[in-house]
């Protein structure tokens, strides 16, 4: 029998015991299909399943396995994957009306490289549409946190996010151009992982923004996030941005490496932009992390306008990106009246402005180096509140102050969050940990070896 430990385990201890053939890959696959069927309609998590090629999947893996041959950890293991991934023979909708009935005839790049890995891929999640905008902006309806289902799941990988979160797939594919990875996670209360711009080909990604677009992943654990991340790294000919680095974690004995780590926190006004109960949970992850003996230092961030720089990149870039929908007059299927409006002024941004913002944008990377030079990781809040209602708009969602998070997607820096606790309404609460480019591999551990001396990332949502 599959129980729900079973569904909820991370992918080491699946792994096991698909290999010791304690549980099948079939059976598995059929215990998750089962649960989304049950539990996404309340949620609103998937767009759509793949059952049929979810179970021939799975049954390979099985004879695979049963003839003695091993994939790797993520053999025979249910995955879901955003709707801006594309499946072979199956819709993708991106999220939004205009695109209902898209196809394409090539699995994206990291959809390739999960089936070489024996993965099994459960189905598409849903998504804010484009990637962007309000709870409501989705052709499938707002998708909802299983801690509280009147409240956002997060954007704009939703869908992925509350997946992970309900036990509806092991891990889960995302993107981050702004937020769209750190927010579920934090809203949903998982480990998301952004890694570094060009870690993972974006091949059959939707496109919003050129240079800040990012793959990631939304899973159980740090220790899953690595697992998933080292299947899908490393240069593809067909993505120019990609690049090839070392990834070499050790989670042996954590305690002993992360407290050498020179570990800086920027100090958010919690009082003006976000909520007492995130400014305790993340005081008392700086205490947990203390017990280790790793002291964290308050930071200054350089000055600059990072979110005005960010903003005009990515109106621009997706303003072109998008720019066959304006010119068919599709506008209207777009859900946002601000989209709308975006999609149409972001073509009027002069070719000066947005060289003006990449000239800059050079300037924030140099400062960061230099802040990097003395710091390893810098923590701070995944998001300054937690979930909110589905009715939200996005300016009271994103009020703001975590100017932060514009600088490290400016620079593709990489991030991951995982769960330090919740609020009084019993929401999760995200701890962010990120690291100068390429620098996964602390991030990852510093993550994994807060996750040894809490259990938040243990805690289960009551569906």
């Amino acid at each position: 029998m599959i129980t729900e430990d079973i569904l909820f385990a991370p992918i080491t201890e699946l792994s096991r015991l698909i290999k010791r053939r304690q549980v099948t890959a079939v059976r598995l696959t059929e215990a998750y299909l089962d649960r989304i069927e049950k539990l996404s309609p309340r949620l609103n998590a998937f767009v759509s399943t793949t059952p049929e090629l979810a179970l021939k999947q799975a049954a390979q893996a099985d004879k695979e396995m049963n003839a003695g041959l091993s994939r790797g950890p993520l053999h025979g293991i249910p995955f879901a994957a955003k709707d801006l991934f594309a499946v072979k023979g199956y819709p993708t909708t991106w999220g939004a009306r205009p695109y209902q009935n898209q196809i394409f005839d090539e699995d994206a790049a990291v959809i390739r490289k999960l089936n070489d890995a024996g993965a099994i891929l459960l189905g598409k999640c849903a998504m804010s549409e484009i990637a962007g905008g309000p709870p409501t902006a989705s052709a499938t309806g707002a998708c909802r946190t299983p801690w509280d289902l009147q409240r956002w799941s997060g954007g704009s990988s939703s869908g992925s996010g509350a997946a992970v979160a309900a036990g509806l797939a092991v891990f889960a594919l995302g993107t981050e151009t702004w937020g769209s990875i750190m927010t579920p996670a934090s809203f949903c209360g998982v480990t998301g992982l952004r890694p570094s711009f060009g870690r993972i080909s974006r091949v059959g990604v939707m496109a919003l923004s050129w240079t800040m677009d990012k793959v990631g992943i939304l899973a159980r654990t740090a220790r899953d996030s690595s697992i998933v991340f080292d299947a899908l790294k490393g240069k593809d000919p067909d993505d120019t941005c990609t690049v090839e680095a070392p990834f070499r974690p050790s989670f042996g004995k954590p305690a002993e490496k992360v407290r050498t780590l020179r570990v800086g926190f920027v100090k958010e006004d919690y009082a003006r932009w976000g909520e007492s109960d995130v400014a305790a949970a993340f005081s008392r992850a700086l205490q947990t992390l203390g017990g280790i003996g790793i002291t964290a230092n308050e930071i200054l961030l350089p000055s600059h306008p990072y979110e005005t720089i960010a903003g005009i990149i990515i109106a621009a870039e997706e303003a072109s990106a998008f720019e066959p929908l304006v010119r068919a007059g599709k506008l209207d299927g777009i859900i946002d009246p601000y989209r709308r409006g975006e999609l149409l002024g972001g073509q009027l941004i002069t070719a000066v402005d947005y060289l003006r913002c990449q000239r800059l944008r050079t300037i924030i990377a140099r400062d960061f180096a230099l802040l990097f030079s003395r710091y390893d990781i810098i923590l701070g809040s995944s998001t300054l509140q937690c979930a909110p209602s589905i009715e939200a708009d996005m300016d009271s969602i994103f009020r703001g102050g975590n100017s932060i998070e514009a600088a490290e997607n400016l620079l593709g820096l990489p991030a991951a969050s995982v769960p330090c606790g919740f609020n009084k309404d019993g929401l999760p609460i995200g701890l962010k940990i990120m690291g100068p480019p390429m620098g996964e591999a602390n991030v990852l551990e510093l993550a994994h070896a807060y996750q040894t001396l809490t259990d938040w990332h243990t805690r289960r949502p009551r569906m």
